[in-house]
């Protein structure tokens, strides 16, 4: 188990334990002064407390998150609560369903080096945690103050701690300073306090999001310098970027060089770097080395987790990978099949500036598993701009 992983089981079990012990206590002694006699009546209050905190502190981490966006001078590309999303496609604003990296939402930025020339990502990190913070503080007002009512107001009392704890909770998650299984304020900001890097935390920013695909960034908005240059990040996540890049270009070795150095450092990936590495290292394999060189490389290399979470990868880069896999080497039409169908929403999903590179590198992936198994007639899932 990777160490972000553990400090991740490590924290919901620490929440869990708070819960009970909150449950057990607190809450089963409100209980007998409460208004509510039934347990049932009582179990929908804990369950509407519960969602309302859950909605109120991913509406305020998400709301410092673009109010401090727009303060430290950047531009906005995906605003997303609980799936729900509003994203840039083409110069307009959708809303949509999207997946995020957070505990409750995500907020998706580029620097904006027309605003300011060295836009500062402190305010886009600490917005949220100050807001979550300042709710919390109230709610724990309303609490005392409501405390010693009616039973109506004492049940409204509870209902403001409750629902400001689990605020509390998920504020406490968010500005740990360490790696966990989600991507937290606390572990950026401490990292950038500590460094004081903005540029390079902006590069890589700009590297996720840029319009055509490539590892390039816009380094400064003065006049004179040269607009784009190439990204060479220390970080594990610009390396990544990097070895796309290369792929893109079919530059096969240099990218293989990269993605092992990435692989050598795990534990300075997330879960979904750790897997996107080792599907466009399989990718290239494949893509490279002889039929039966893979094949004895697929059956005693290739771990039996990892051909799971690779099975089960909804992205381009999974899917792609999974269905060299399964068709050249396990020779399964009905999971090629069952991967296809969910190339279309895949691609959908796709961020603009990889869906023409990604589309290349799946059609060349389902072209080399068409060409193996002609009577399949999977050609129809060949996809399209």
């Amino acid at each position: 188990m990777k160490k972000e992983n553990v400090f991740g089981l490590i924290m919901y079990l620490i929440i869990f334990a708070f819960a009970v012990v909150y449950g057990f206590t607190v809450l089963q002694t409100h209980f007998k002064s409460s208004a509510m006699t039934a347990v049932w009546q009582y179990a929908i209050y804990i369950i509407g407390c519960i969602v309302a905190g859950v909605l109120i502190s991913a509406i305020l981490f998400e709301l410092g998150h673009a109010l401090g966006a727009k303060a430290g001078g950047y531009k906005i590309v995906r605003f997303t609560i609980l799936y729900f999303s509003i994203y840039s496609d083409k110069g307009k604003r959708k809303f949509g369903f999207r997946k995020f990296d957070g505990l409750t939402g995500e907020t998706l930025i580029v620097p904006n080096y027309e605003k300011k020339e060295k836009p500062n990502p402190i305010p886009y990190l600490i917005y949220g945690p100050i807001f979550n913070l300042a709710w919390f503080a109230g709610a724990l007002f309303c609490f005392f103050y409501y405390k010693n009512g009616s039973n109506f107001d004492g049940d409204m009392a509870y209902a403001f701690l409750t629902v400001g704890l689990i605020s509390l909770i998920l504020l406490i998650y968010d500005i740990v300073p360490i790696k966990s299984d989600v991507t937290t304020n606390g572990y950026w900001l401490f990292s950038l306090l500590k460094s004081k890097d903005y540029q390079t935390y902006n590069d890589l920013l700009l590297a996720r999001n840029d319009s055509n695909g490539n590892v390039v960034v816009e380094t400064s908005a003065k006049k004179g310098d040269k607009p784009v240059k190439q990204i060479n990040l220390n970080r594990v996540e610009g390396k990544l970027l990097s070895a796309a890049t290369l792929i893109d270009e079919k530059k096969y070795e240099e990218a293989s060089n990269l993605l092992e150095e990435v692989l050598a450092k795990p534990d300075e990936l997330t879960n979904k770097g750790y897997l996107e590495a080792n599907e466009q290292k399989l990718y290239i394999k494949i893509m490279t080395l002889s039929h039966e060189e893979m094949s004895e490389y697929y059956d005693n290399e290739v771990a039996l987790s990892l051909k799971r979470d690779i099975s089960s990868d909804r992205t381009l880069i999974g899917i792609r990978t999974y269905i060299l896999m399964a068709g050249l080497f396990d020779k399964s039409r009905s999971e090629c099949a069952l991967a296809l169908s969910k190339v279309a929403k895949a691609y959908k999903n796709t961020i603009p500036s990889r869906k023409h590179p990604e589309l290349v590198l799946f059609n060349d992936a389902l072209e080399k598993v068409c060409q193996a198994h002609p009577k399949w007639e999977l050609d129809i899932y060949k996809l399209y701009e």
